[in-house]
């Protein structure tokens, strides 16, 4: 039986983020995949802001950036682009623009306007480091956290299908060793960690509620060859039935279909159920000669599930939550799953987490779960085909999302910058919300400091008081930033970006109670008194 600290079954984008945070931490962990090779079945096609500045904490936005410039070279390429710039050069173009907000995406076809965007909202200015690294397909992305987990040490085994967990003691409420049972032999470990989809079998197995709604829609995703292409519209496009998107690289098809349900989403998408489709949604009697790959079929089936914890066995990612992929937010979704959850089960086996720290991972991420879900029902039903629907899509298409100050909210709500966890009793912002783009006196960004998922405490007095407050280095790194600026706040940081304590100069000078609440604070998430 091969032992390990912790079992992550699933290598997706969710499990490999996961077991780098874990092996950030010191933390052994085996990844158990029944997939020979990455899936390279076309899904999401971008992160969002809140995604990317996790890869910046890690040091992975450089990797990003690079593949963002290749999506960038193909799409112009696929736009008649034919001036052949290399991805270097792409990437340098993108770069001269940083320091921008960039809005990619839609709200149900209704794509994000960057001629909209304000560029002065201080929500959005605080988020525009990663601008440059959130065009990142899922495969690539993929790839990114594979080369990050193996550069860590982790241990990934593909190819391994998992039958079952039980527990050493016959009870996986029982606090003892959880074992895997699957076709390359039993793996034994502290921890489970379920990272395998929307049908989960071990969610199934525990048998933890997946409550919600049952779909009305079919959609596809597909990378196809076409005879003739010159009906289709670029961009995205409602019709009476239903949504769908041509480009913006070659050959790649987006539609949604109403009043369809598969009988059996496992078969696999043949040639003629995709031009059937593609025909009925676009009206366009066009010949799909040839597929690039595998097509993808979804639903709008929308649940989540009741828990997220079951004895010594978490669910993080689909397996928590499935909806429908409109705007990529389930890829998203489980990446801010896989950090929240990443140092605080470290922590706990690690033996160093305070009291109750492990069950906020439930009390933090369940509620975003349920707020996505109603974001993508919200989408499905603006898409529907009847003739009120029509109306009203003209209404928000053509008044509401243009009217002053609609598309900044509509993007920062899409791109994850505004979640916020109660961190701390009465706190006022900018505690419990991403830290974002944090630039320093001294010398670089926040983000630089946090590579190793630690900690990090800012502190910009002008005599770094705040020294004496990191008691333990392994878990918090103190970074000076003296500022004369007296309303720049000092900052700390959780490992997954969250801000739980800050305070500035002005506030510690009125005699304040600042050094109380850092005190709180510290000891509250990182265990240290």
């Amino acid at each position: 039986m091969q032992r390990t600290d912790v079992v992550v079954v699933g290598a997706g984008p969710t499990g490999l983020l996961l077991a780098g945070e874990l092996a950030l931490q010191g933390v052994r962990v085996t990844v158990l995949e029944r997939l020979d090779e990455p899936d390279q079945t076309i899904k999401a096609g971008s992160i969002s802001v809140a995604s990317a500045e996790i890869l910046d904490r890690r040091g992975l936005l450089p990797a990003a950036e690079e593949a963002q410039a290749s999506l960038i070279a193909a799409a112009r390429a696929f736009a008649g682009d034919t001036s052949n710039r290399t991805v270097g050069e792409q990437l340098e173009a993108a770069r001269r623009k940083s320091r921008r907000f960039l809005a990619a995406g839609h709200f149900s076809g209704f794509m994000f306007r960057n001629d909209l965007v304000d560029q002065d909202d201080p929500v959005l200015a605080a988020h525009t480091a990663v601008s440059n690294g959130i065009g990142v397909p899922q495969y690539d992305l993929e790839l990114l956290l594979a080369e990050h987990c193996a550069r860590l040490g982790v241990r990934t085994r593909r190819g391994v299908e998992v039958h079952k967990v039980r527990s050493t003691t016959g009870s996986l409420l029982d606090d003892a060793d959880v074992v895997v049972e699957t076709d390359a032999g039993d793996f034994t470990a502290g921890w489970v960690v379920a990272a395998d989809g929307g049908r989960s079998l071990i969610r199934k197995q525990l048998g933890i509620d997946f409550v919600g709604t049952e779909p009305e829609l079919v959609g596809y995703q597909a990378i196809a060859d076409f005879d003739d292409t010159s009906g289709l519209r670029r961009g995205w496009t409602w019709t009476p039935r239903g949504l769908y998107a041509y480009g913006p690289t070659p050959g790649r098809v987006f539609l949604v279909r109403h009043g369809v349900v598969p009988e059996d989403r496992n078969l696999p998408v043949s040639l003629e159920e995709l031009q059937d489709a593609v025909r009925d949604v676009t009206g366009v009697p066009v010949t799909v000669t040839g597929m690039r790959g595998r097509a993808t079929r979804f639903t709008d089936n929308t649940r989540q599930a009741r828990t997220y914890r079951h004895g010594r066995v978490l669910l993080a990612g689909d397996a928590a939550h499935v909806h429908s992929p409109l705007g990529g937010q389930g890829l998203n979704l489980g990446l801010g799953d896989a950090v929240n959850l990443g140092w605080k089960l470290a922590a706990t086996i690690k033996d160093w987490a305070p009291e109750g720290l492990l069950d906020t991972y439930e009390t933090e991420r369940h509620p975003g779960a349920a707020w996505v879900l109603d974001w993508t029902r919200a989408q499905v039903a603006l898409m529907r085909g009847d003739e009120r629907t029509e109306q009203l899509r003209k209404i928000i298409g053509d008044e509401l999302m243009t009217a002053p100050g609609a598309m900044n909210r509509m993007v920062a709500l899409s791109s994850g910058i505004e979640q916020r966890y109660d961190v701390a009793d009465g706190a006022v912002a900018p505690v419990g919300a991403l830290a974002g783009d944090v630039d320093l006196a001294s010398e670089g960004r926040l983000a630089d400091h946090a590579h190793d998922g630690r900690f990090v405490l800012v502190d910009r007095s002008h005599d770094g008081r705040l020294a004496d407050e990191v008691r333990d280095p392994e878990r918090v790194a103190y970074v000076a930033d003296p500022t004369a600026d007296m309303s720049l706040p000092s900052l700390l940081v959780r490992p997954d970006g969250v801000i739980v304590w800050a305070t500035t100069q002005e506030e510690e000078s009125d005699g304040g109670d600042a050094r109380k609440r850092l005190d709180a604070a510290i000891s509250r998430w990182t265990g240290s008194r």
